[in-house]
Protein backbone atom coordinates (compact mmCIF):
# COMPACT_ATOMS: atom_id res chain seq x y z
CA UNK A 1 0.00 0.00 0.00
CA UNK A 2 2.92 2.09 0.87
CA UNK A 3 4.19 1.31 -2.84
CA UNK A 4 0.83 2.36 -3.86
CA UNK A 5 0.90 5.93 -2.07
CA UNK A 6 4.49 6.41 -2.87
CA UNK A 7 3.67 6.35 -6.70
CA UNK A 8 0.52 8.46 -6.51
CA UNK A 9 2.31 11.26 -4.81
CA UNK A 10 5.27 11.03 -6.96
CA UNK A 11 3.16 11.50 -10.30
CA UNK A 12 1.34 14.21 -8.57
CA UNK A 13 4.95 15.59 -7.77
CA UNK A 14 5.42 15.56 -11.61
CA UNK A 15 2.22 16.41 -12.71
CA UNK A 16 2.65 19.71 -10.16
CA UNK A 17 6.00 19.92 -11.39
CA UNK A 18 4.93 20.05 -15.38
CA UNK A 19 1.63 22.19 -15.00
CA UNK A 20 3.88 25.15 -14.57
CA UNK A 21 6.05 24.54 -17.65
CA UNK A 22 3.36 24.16 -19.86
CA UNK A 23 1.36 27.06 -18.43
CA UNK A 24 4.31 29.06 -18.88
CA UNK A 25 4.87 28.21 -22.76
CA UNK A 26 0.82 28.56 -23.02
CA UNK A 27 1.82 32.05 -21.52
CA UNK A 28 4.24 33.23 -23.78
CA UNK A 29 2.05 32.77 -26.59
CA UNK A 30 -1.17 34.07 -25.09
CA UNK A 31 1.19 36.70 -24.55
CA UNK A 32 2.20 36.68 -28.07
CA UNK A 33 1.36 41.23 -29.59
CA UNK A 34 3.04 40.68 -32.79
CA UNK A 35 1.37 40.26 -36.10
CA UNK A 36 -0.06 36.77 -36.64
CA UNK A 37 1.68 34.47 -38.89
CA UNK A 38 1.15 32.90 -42.11
CA UNK A 39 2.62 29.49 -43.22
CA UNK A 40 2.07 29.41 -47.33
CA UNK A 41 2.96 25.45 -48.32
CA UNK A 42 4.46 23.92 -51.44
CA UNK A 43 2.38 21.33 -53.87
CA UNK A 44 0.82 19.33 -51.77
CA UNK A 45 0.12 16.27 -53.75
CA UNK A 46 -1.14 14.10 -51.00
CA UNK A 47 -3.57 16.50 -49.74
CA UNK A 48 -6.15 16.22 -52.88
CA UNK A 49 -8.78 14.01 -51.87
CA UNK A 50 -12.49 12.92 -53.17
CA UNK A 51 -15.34 14.09 -51.18
CA UNK A 52 -15.35 10.53 -49.30
CA UNK A 53 -11.78 11.78 -48.13
CA UNK A 54 -10.32 8.84 -50.05
CA UNK A 55 -7.16 10.15 -52.41
CA UNK A 56 -7.34 11.37 -55.28
CA UNK A 57 -3.78 10.14 -56.76
CA UNK A 58 -3.51 6.24 -55.29
CA UNK A 59 -0.64 4.54 -56.99
CA UNK A 60 -0.90 1.06 -57.37
CA UNK A 61 2.05 -0.49 -57.64
CA UNK A 62 0.77 -3.92 -58.71
CA UNK A 63 -1.75 -2.76 -61.17
CA UNK A 64 1.13 -0.20 -62.76
CA UNK A 65 3.05 -3.50 -63.37
CA UNK A 66 0.39 -6.05 -64.56
CA UNK A 67 -0.14 -3.26 -67.06
CA UNK A 68 3.76 -2.66 -68.40
CA UNK A 69 3.55 -6.52 -68.23
CA UNK A 70 0.71 -6.55 -70.77
CA UNK A 71 1.83 -3.76 -72.52
CA UNK A 72 5.40 -4.99 -72.88
CA UNK A 73 3.54 -8.19 -73.97
CA UNK A 74 1.31 -6.82 -77.07
CA UNK A 75 4.53 -5.34 -78.16
CA UNK A 76 6.48 -8.35 -78.45
CA UNK A 77 3.28 -10.19 -79.84
CA UNK A 78 2.71 -7.33 -82.29
CA UNK A 79 6.78 -6.21 -83.05
CA UNK A 80 5.07 -2.43 -82.55
CA UNK A 81 6.53 -0.45 -79.99
CA UNK A 82 3.32 2.01 -80.11
CA UNK A 83 1.34 -1.24 -78.00
CA UNK A 84 4.28 -0.85 -75.11
CA UNK A 85 3.76 3.17 -75.55
CA UNK A 86 -0.14 3.27 -75.80
CA UNK A 87 -0.35 0.83 -72.59
CA UNK A 88 2.21 3.12 -70.74
CA UNK A 89 0.11 6.44 -71.35
CA UNK A 90 -3.01 4.35 -70.44
CA UNK A 91 -1.24 3.45 -67.08
CA UNK A 92 -0.43 7.17 -66.72
CA UNK A 93 -3.64 8.46 -67.14
CA UNK A 94 -5.51 6.02 -64.94
CA UNK A 95 -2.92 7.53 -61.82
CA UNK A 96 -3.08 11.53 -62.82
CA UNK A 97 -6.50 11.83 -64.33
CA UNK A 98 -8.18 12.80 -61.11
CA UNK A 99 -5.84 15.88 -61.63
CA UNK A 100 -7.36 16.78 -64.79
CA UNK A 101 -9.15 20.35 -65.24
CA UNK A 102 -11.38 21.02 -68.34
CA UNK A 103 -10.42 23.10 -70.68
CA UNK A 104 -11.89 26.06 -68.60
CA UNK A 105 -9.59 24.81 -65.99
CA UNK A 106 -12.29 23.60 -63.70
CA UNK A 107 -11.44 20.43 -61.94
CA UNK A 108 -12.83 17.42 -64.10
CA UNK A 109 -13.81 15.45 -60.25
CA UNK A 110 -15.18 16.20 -57.57
CA UNK A 111 -11.18 16.53 -56.03
CA UNK A 112 -10.40 19.00 -53.62
CA UNK A 113 -7.94 20.32 -50.88
CA UNK A 114 -8.49 20.19 -46.97
CA UNK A 115 -8.31 24.05 -46.29
CA UNK A 116 -7.92 25.74 -42.82
CA UNK A 117 -9.39 29.53 -43.41
CA UNK A 118 -8.91 30.62 -39.95
CA UNK A 119 -6.51 30.76 -37.04
CA UNK A 120 -5.41 27.07 -36.27
CA UNK A 121 -7.14 27.49 -32.73
CA UNK A 122 -10.37 26.39 -34.40
CA UNK A 123 -8.60 23.28 -35.53
CA UNK A 124 -7.25 21.84 -32.43
CA UNK A 125 -7.23 18.32 -34.14
CA UNK A 126 -4.97 19.57 -36.85
CA UNK A 127 -3.03 21.13 -34.74
CA UNK A 128 -2.30 18.28 -32.11
CA UNK A 129 -1.70 15.84 -35.03
CA UNK A 130 1.19 18.13 -36.85
CA UNK A 131 4.55 16.58 -37.64
CA UNK A 132 8.30 17.84 -37.50
CA UNK A 133 8.78 17.68 -40.90
CA UNK A 134 8.63 20.88 -43.85
CA UNK A 135 5.49 23.17 -43.72
CA UNK A 136 3.73 21.41 -41.08
CA UNK A 137 7.09 21.19 -38.60
CA UNK A 138 7.17 25.01 -39.34
CA UNK A 139 3.46 25.77 -38.47
CA UNK A 140 4.00 23.26 -34.76
CA UNK A 141 7.06 26.01 -34.65
CA UNK A 142 4.64 29.10 -34.98
CA UNK A 143 1.89 27.93 -32.86
CA UNK A 144 4.87 27.37 -30.01
CA UNK A 145 6.31 30.80 -30.43
CA UNK A 146 2.73 32.57 -31.38
CA UNK A 147 -0.34 30.52 -30.49
CA UNK A 148 -2.60 28.94 -32.27
CA UNK A 149 -4.85 32.15 -32.22
CA UNK A 150 -2.36 34.02 -34.06
CA UNK A 151 -0.63 31.26 -36.55
CA UNK A 152 -2.71 30.62 -40.06
CA UNK A 153 -1.94 27.80 -42.69
CA UNK A 154 -2.53 28.48 -46.43
CA UNK A 155 -3.40 24.94 -47.72
CA UNK A 156 -4.81 25.58 -51.51
CA UNK A 157 -5.47 23.87 -54.38
CA UNK A 158 -2.56 24.08 -56.75
CA UNK A 159 -3.96 23.64 -59.91
CA UNK A 160 -6.03 26.65 -59.91
CA UNK A 161 -4.56 30.27 -61.53
CA UNK A 162 -2.10 32.47 -59.56
CA UNK A 163 -4.92 35.11 -59.22
CA UNK A 164 -7.33 32.98 -57.75
CA UNK A 165 -4.76 31.21 -54.96
CA UNK A 166 -4.06 35.12 -54.83
CA UNK A 167 -7.40 35.89 -53.83
CA UNK A 168 -7.86 33.46 -51.29
CA UNK A 169 -4.42 34.09 -49.78
CA UNK A 170 -5.73 37.70 -49.61
CA UNK A 171 -8.77 36.55 -47.52
CA UNK A 172 -6.68 34.73 -45.00
CA UNK A 173 -4.84 37.87 -44.45
CA UNK A 174 -7.43 40.27 -44.29
CA UNK A 175 -9.01 37.33 -41.81
CA UNK A 176 -5.61 37.53 -39.73
CA UNK A 177 -5.93 41.14 -39.81
CA UNK A 178 -8.95 41.57 -38.58
CA UNK A 179 -8.79 38.44 -35.60
CA UNK A 180 -5.64 40.38 -34.37
CA UNK A 181 -6.63 43.69 -34.88
CA UNK A 182 -2.72 44.70 -36.76
CA UNK A 183 -2.49 46.10 -39.82
CA UNK A 184 -0.22 43.53 -41.28
CA UNK A 185 0.67 40.18 -41.24
CA UNK A 186 3.77 38.10 -41.56
CA UNK A 187 4.62 35.15 -44.24
CA UNK A 188 6.34 32.00 -44.18
CA UNK A 189 6.34 30.78 -47.82
CA UNK A 190 7.62 27.42 -49.28
CA UNK A 191 8.47 26.35 -52.57
CA UNK A 192 5.06 27.08 -54.49
CA UNK A 193 3.48 28.90 -51.85
CA UNK A 194 6.57 31.48 -52.25
CA UNK A 195 4.94 31.95 -56.17
CA UNK A 196 1.42 32.24 -54.70
CA UNK A 197 2.87 34.56 -51.77
CA UNK A 198 4.54 36.94 -54.72
CA UNK A 199 0.93 36.58 -56.63
CA UNK A 200 -0.50 38.01 -53.60
CA UNK A 201 1.56 40.47 -53.73
CA UNK A 202 1.32 41.18 -57.42
CA UNK A 203 -2.86 41.54 -56.88
CA UNK A 204 -3.11 43.19 -53.82
CA UNK A 205 0.11 44.89 -53.02
CA UNK A 206 2.02 44.75 -49.85
CA UNK A 207 0.97 46.99 -47.52
CA UNK A 208 -0.57 44.05 -45.61
CA UNK A 209 3.06 42.34 -45.21
CA UNK A 210 5.69 43.01 -42.93
CA UNK A 211 7.91 40.38 -43.34
CA UNK A 212 8.40 37.45 -45.77
CA UNK A 213 10.68 34.65 -45.51
CA UNK A 214 10.97 33.11 -48.91
CA UNK A 215 12.19 29.04 -48.15
CA UNK A 216 13.16 27.08 -51.44
CA UNK A 217 11.19 29.07 -53.46
CA UNK A 218 9.08 28.47 -56.72
CA UNK A 219 8.46 32.53 -57.57
CA UNK A 220 10.41 32.49 -60.38
CA UNK A 221 9.62 28.98 -61.46
CA UNK A 222 11.47 26.04 -62.17
CA UNK A 223 12.75 24.72 -65.32
CA UNK A 224 11.65 21.09 -64.94
CA UNK A 225 8.00 22.68 -65.90
CA UNK A 226 9.30 24.96 -68.03
CA UNK A 227 11.71 21.65 -70.15
CA UNK A 228 8.29 19.36 -69.63
CA UNK A 229 5.72 21.55 -71.08
CA UNK A 230 8.30 22.24 -74.14
CA UNK A 231 8.64 18.43 -74.85
CA UNK A 232 12.64 19.07 -73.16
CA UNK A 233 12.15 15.47 -71.66
CA UNK A 234 15.39 14.07 -71.68
CA UNK A 235 17.52 11.61 -69.53
CA UNK A 236 21.27 12.02 -69.47
CA UNK A 237 24.04 9.97 -68.07
CA UNK A 238 25.75 12.62 -65.99
CA UNK A 239 22.84 14.23 -64.43
CA UNK A 240 21.33 10.19 -63.52
CA UNK A 241 24.81 9.64 -61.78
CA UNK A 242 25.23 12.96 -60.26
CA UNK A 243 21.64 12.10 -58.60
CA UNK A 244 22.45 8.80 -57.06
CA UNK A 245 25.84 10.44 -55.67
CA UNK A 246 24.45 13.27 -54.39
CA UNK A 247 21.35 11.14 -53.00
CA UNK A 248 23.52 8.36 -51.65
CA UNK A 249 26.61 10.17 -50.24
CA UNK A 250 28.55 8.80 -52.26
CA UNK A 251 28.21 5.19 -50.88
CA UNK A 252 31.43 3.39 -52.35
CA UNK A 253 29.71 -0.04 -53.40
CA UNK A 254 26.83 1.74 -55.65
CA UNK A 255 29.48 4.02 -56.92
CA UNK A 256 32.09 1.31 -58.29
CA UNK A 257 28.48 -0.36 -59.55
CA UNK A 258 27.32 2.19 -61.15
CA UNK A 259 31.16 3.27 -62.49
CA UNK A 260 31.23 0.40 -64.06
CA UNK A 261 27.90 0.41 -65.70
CA UNK A 262 28.88 3.49 -67.11
CA UNK A 263 32.33 2.49 -68.26
CA UNK A 264 30.40 -0.08 -70.03
CA UNK A 265 28.06 2.02 -71.84
CA UNK A 266 25.09 0.05 -70.22
CA UNK A 267 23.69 3.59 -68.68
CA UNK A 268 24.45 5.50 -72.49
CA UNK A 269 22.74 2.53 -74.17
CA UNK A 270 19.63 2.30 -71.86
CA UNK A 271 19.34 6.14 -72.05
CA UNK A 272 19.55 6.46 -75.23
CA UNK A 273 16.95 4.11 -76.28
CA UNK A 274 14.67 5.98 -73.89
CA UNK A 275 14.81 8.97 -75.28
CA UNK A 276 14.42 7.98 -78.49
CA UNK A 277 11.21 6.59 -77.82
CA UNK A 278 10.34 9.64 -75.71
CA UNK A 279 10.80 11.87 -79.11
CA UNK A 280 9.00 10.14 -80.84
CA UNK A 281 6.59 9.67 -78.93
CA UNK A 282 5.59 13.58 -77.48
CA UNK A 283 3.04 14.45 -79.62
CA UNK A 284 1.19 11.03 -78.94
CA UNK A 285 1.71 11.54 -74.80
CA UNK A 286 0.51 14.87 -75.24
CA UNK A 287 -2.57 14.15 -76.45
CA UNK A 288 -3.10 11.03 -74.20
CA UNK A 289 -2.07 12.38 -71.25
CA UNK A 290 -0.06 15.86 -70.84
CA UNK A 291 -2.54 18.30 -72.16
CA UNK A 292 -5.43 17.56 -69.60
CA UNK A 293 -3.87 16.07 -66.68
CA UNK A 294 -0.69 18.90 -66.88
CA UNK A 295 -1.72 21.46 -69.22
CA UNK A 296 -4.93 22.50 -67.74
CA UNK A 297 -3.77 22.66 -64.56
CA UNK A 298 -3.51 26.44 -64.58
CA UNK A 299 -1.49 26.86 -61.29
CA UNK A 300 1.37 24.92 -62.77
CA UNK A 301 1.49 27.36 -65.39
CA UNK A 302 2.60 30.29 -62.68
CA UNK A 303 5.71 27.76 -61.94
CA UNK A 304 6.94 28.12 -66.15
CA UNK A 305 9.65 30.08 -66.44
CA UNK A 306 9.52 33.23 -68.66
CA UNK A 307 11.35 32.52 -71.73
CA UNK A 308 9.72 29.02 -71.95
CA UNK A 309 6.37 30.50 -71.43
CA UNK A 310 5.34 30.90 -75.04
CA UNK A 311 6.72 28.25 -76.91
CA UNK A 312 5.20 25.92 -74.06
CA UNK A 313 1.51 27.40 -75.32
CA UNK A 314 2.02 26.61 -78.48
CA UNK A 315 3.59 22.96 -77.29
CA UNK A 316 0.66 22.06 -75.50
CA UNK A 317 -2.11 23.52 -77.19
CA UNK A 318 -0.97 23.78 -80.86
CA UNK A 319 -3.86 23.25 -82.89
CA UNK A 320 -6.42 22.79 -80.50
CA UNK A 321 -6.45 26.69 -78.90
CA UNK A 322 -9.71 27.20 -79.99
CA UNK A 323 -10.97 24.76 -77.62
CA UNK A 324 -8.99 25.71 -74.90
CA UNK A 325 -9.91 29.49 -75.68
CA UNK A 326 -11.37 30.00 -72.19
CA UNK A 327 -8.56 28.57 -70.20
CA UNK A 328 -5.91 30.34 -72.42
CA UNK A 329 -7.80 33.59 -71.59
CA UNK A 330 -6.67 32.55 -67.83
CA UNK A 331 -3.06 31.58 -69.07
CA UNK A 332 -2.50 35.25 -70.72
CA UNK A 333 -3.29 36.66 -67.17
CA UNK A 334 -1.09 34.01 -65.52
CA UNK A 335 2.09 35.44 -68.40
CA UNK A 336 1.73 38.70 -67.19
CA UNK A 337 2.30 37.76 -63.37
CA UNK A 338 5.16 35.34 -64.37
CA UNK A 339 6.45 38.46 -66.38
CA UNK A 340 6.77 40.36 -63.54
CA UNK A 341 7.82 38.45 -60.49
CA UNK A 342 10.77 40.79 -60.00
CA UNK A 343 9.17 44.17 -60.33
CA UNK A 344 6.26 42.49 -57.35
CA UNK A 345 9.32 41.52 -55.23
CA UNK A 346 11.26 44.67 -55.42
CA UNK A 347 8.26 46.85 -55.02
CA UNK A 348 7.61 44.99 -51.63
CA UNK A 349 11.10 45.63 -50.70
CA UNK A 350 10.99 49.30 -51.80
CA UNK A 351 7.47 49.27 -49.63
CA UNK A 352 9.41 48.52 -46.48
CA UNK A 353 8.69 44.77 -46.33
CA UNK A 354 11.42 42.77 -44.69
CA UNK A 355 12.41 39.70 -47.90
CA UNK A 356 14.74 37.24 -47.09
CA UNK A 357 15.47 33.91 -49.26
CA UNK A 358 17.40 30.72 -48.77
CA UNK A 359 18.67 28.95 -51.35
CA UNK A 360 19.43 24.58 -50.97
CA UNK A 361 21.84 23.10 -53.18
CA UNK A 362 24.61 19.99 -54.12
CA UNK A 363 21.27 17.56 -54.68
CA UNK A 364 20.85 16.36 -58.13
CA UNK A 365 17.32 17.01 -60.22
CA UNK A 366 15.20 14.84 -61.25
CA UNK A 367 17.19 13.29 -63.84
CA UNK A 368 14.21 13.53 -66.75
CA UNK A 369 14.38 17.04 -68.40
CA UNK A 370 17.13 19.27 -70.51
CA UNK A 371 18.54 21.75 -67.47
CA UNK A 372 18.22 18.49 -64.71
CA UNK A 373 22.31 18.59 -65.13
CA UNK A 374 22.22 22.25 -62.74
CA UNK A 375 22.43 22.56 -59.30
CA UNK A 376 19.47 22.07 -56.98
CA UNK A 377 18.07 20.51 -54.10
CA UNK A 378 16.21 17.45 -55.59
CA UNK A 379 12.98 19.33 -56.44
CA UNK A 380 13.81 23.11 -57.75
CA UNK A 381 16.70 24.61 -59.24
CA UNK A 382 19.27 26.55 -57.28
CA UNK A 383 19.44 29.26 -59.45
CA UNK A 384 16.08 30.36 -59.55
CA UNK A 385 15.15 29.75 -55.94
CA UNK A 386 18.52 32.19 -54.97
CA UNK A 387 17.04 35.03 -57.55
CA UNK A 388 19.75 34.31 -60.21
CA UNK A 389 23.30 33.66 -58.44
CA UNK A 390 25.55 32.00 -60.82
CA UNK A 391 25.79 28.12 -60.08
CA UNK A 392 27.87 25.48 -61.00
CA UNK A 393 26.09 22.52 -62.56
CA UNK A 394 26.22 19.81 -60.06
CA UNK A 395 29.62 17.82 -60.37
CA UNK A 396 31.21 20.87 -61.13
CA UNK A 397 33.29 24.25 -59.57
CA UNK A 398 33.07 27.31 -61.41
CA UNK A 399 35.66 27.94 -63.73
CA UNK A 400 38.90 28.98 -62.47
CA UNK A 401 38.73 32.10 -65.27
CA UNK A 402 35.58 32.99 -64.23
CA UNK A 403 36.70 32.63 -60.77
CA UNK A 404 39.68 34.96 -61.24
CA UNK A 405 37.33 38.23 -61.61
CA UNK A 406 34.65 36.91 -59.22
CA UNK A 407 34.73 39.27 -55.99
CA UNK A 408 35.53 36.75 -53.63
CA UNK A 409 33.26 38.25 -50.72
CA UNK A 410 30.57 36.93 -52.92
CA UNK A 411 32.30 33.17 -53.66
CA UNK A 412 31.61 30.06 -51.69
CA UNK A 413 34.42 28.27 -50.17
CA UNK A 414 33.11 25.20 -52.78
CA UNK A 415 33.50 27.70 -55.43
CA UNK A 416 29.81 26.56 -56.55
CA UNK A 417 28.20 29.43 -55.91
CA UNK A 418 29.12 33.08 -56.60
CA UNK A 419 25.95 35.07 -54.87
CA UNK A 420 27.10 38.53 -56.92
CA UNK A 421 24.13 37.86 -59.22
CA UNK A 422 21.75 37.18 -57.11
CA UNK A 423 19.27 39.83 -57.17
CA UNK A 424 19.13 40.41 -53.83
CA UNK A 425 22.59 38.99 -53.04
CA UNK A 426 22.77 40.47 -49.69
CA UNK A 427 19.48 38.83 -48.23
CA UNK A 428 19.62 35.35 -49.41
CA UNK A 429 21.18 32.70 -47.98
CA UNK A 430 22.89 29.56 -49.26
CA UNK A 431 22.62 26.09 -47.42
CA UNK A 432 24.34 23.61 -49.01
CA UNK A 433 23.19 19.47 -48.69
CA UNK A 434 19.81 20.84 -47.20
CA UNK A 435 16.83 19.34 -48.65
CA UNK A 436 14.16 21.10 -50.33
CA UNK A 437 11.85 22.46 -47.77
CA UNK A 438 13.63 21.77 -44.29
CA UNK A 439 12.82 23.84 -41.05
CA UNK A 440 11.98 21.23 -39.43
CA UNK A 441 10.58 21.51 -35.95
CA UNK A 442 13.11 21.67 -33.12
CA UNK A 443 16.11 22.17 -35.32
CA UNK A 444 18.96 24.74 -35.97
CA UNK A 445 17.17 25.33 -39.68
CA UNK A 446 13.77 26.31 -37.93
CA UNK A 447 15.93 28.63 -35.59
CA UNK A 448 17.27 30.21 -38.31
CA UNK A 449 14.25 30.37 -40.28
CA UNK A 450 12.44 32.24 -37.48
CA UNK A 451 15.63 34.75 -36.77
CA UNK A 452 14.50 35.70 -40.31
CA UNK A 453 11.13 36.09 -40.11
CA UNK A 454 11.41 38.06 -36.34
CA UNK A 455 14.17 40.24 -37.55
CA UNK A 456 13.11 44.17 -36.38
CA UNK A 457 15.13 45.33 -39.57
CA UNK A 458 15.81 43.75 -43.15
CA UNK A 459 17.93 40.94 -42.12
CA UNK A 460 21.61 40.54 -43.81
CA UNK A 461 24.00 37.96 -43.88
CA UNK A 462 26.60 39.89 -42.27
CA UNK A 463 23.68 40.57 -39.49
CA UNK A 464 24.36 37.16 -37.67
CA UNK A 465 27.58 35.51 -37.33
CA UNK A 466 25.32 31.92 -36.66
CA UNK A 467 23.96 32.57 -39.73
CA UNK A 468 26.75 33.67 -42.71
CA UNK A 469 25.73 33.54 -46.38
CA UNK A 470 27.20 29.93 -47.04
CA UNK A 471 26.16 27.58 -44.34
CA UNK A 472 26.16 23.61 -44.47
CA UNK A 473 23.66 21.42 -42.87
CA UNK A 474 23.73 18.14 -42.01
CA UNK A 475 20.78 14.93 -41.65
CA UNK A 476 19.71 16.86 -37.88
CA UNK A 477 19.76 19.99 -40.18
CA UNK A 478 21.75 21.75 -37.97
CA UNK A 479 23.83 24.95 -39.47
CA UNK A 480 27.49 25.61 -39.79
CA UNK A 481 29.53 27.50 -41.88
CA UNK A 482 30.30 26.08 -45.20
CA UNK A 483 33.58 24.41 -45.45
CA UNK A 484 35.75 23.58 -48.41
CA UNK A 485 35.97 20.64 -50.27
CA UNK A 486 37.51 18.04 -48.93
CA UNK A 487 37.53 15.24 -51.16
CA UNK A 488 35.81 14.67 -54.41
CA UNK A 489 33.50 12.16 -56.00
CA UNK A 490 34.03 9.04 -57.62
CA UNK A 491 31.48 10.26 -59.65
CA UNK A 492 32.81 14.18 -60.29
CA UNK A 493 32.73 15.07 -63.79
CA UNK A 494 35.55 17.86 -63.03
CA UNK A 495 36.19 21.15 -62.18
Amino acid sequence: MKKVISLLLACVMLFGMAVPVFAAEESEAADYDGYSVIVVRGIDFGGLTYEDGSLALNVDIGAIFTGLFKAFGAMVFSFNKDKLMDGIFDIAYDILSPLACDNEGKSVYPVSMVQYPDALSNYPEFVANLTDGAEPGIVKTAVERYGADNTYFFSYDWRKDAKTLASELNAMVETAKANSGKDKVNIICASMGCMVTTAYMHYYGSNCVNSAVYLSGAHNGTYVVGDCLNGRVVFKTDTLLNLVKSVTDNNLFLSVILTVFDALGVIDFTTGIINNIVAESFDKANDAVLRDCFGTLAGFWALCPDEDYDSAIETIFGDCKEEYSVLLETLAETKEFVFSTEETIQAAYDNGVKISFASHYNTGLVPVYEKADGNGDMVLETELTSNFATVAKLGYVLDEEYLATADSTYVSADKIIDASTALYKDYTWFVKDAPHVAADYGTQYSEFTFWLLESETQPDVNMNEKYPRFMQTDDALNLFALRAEEKGSIFDAGC
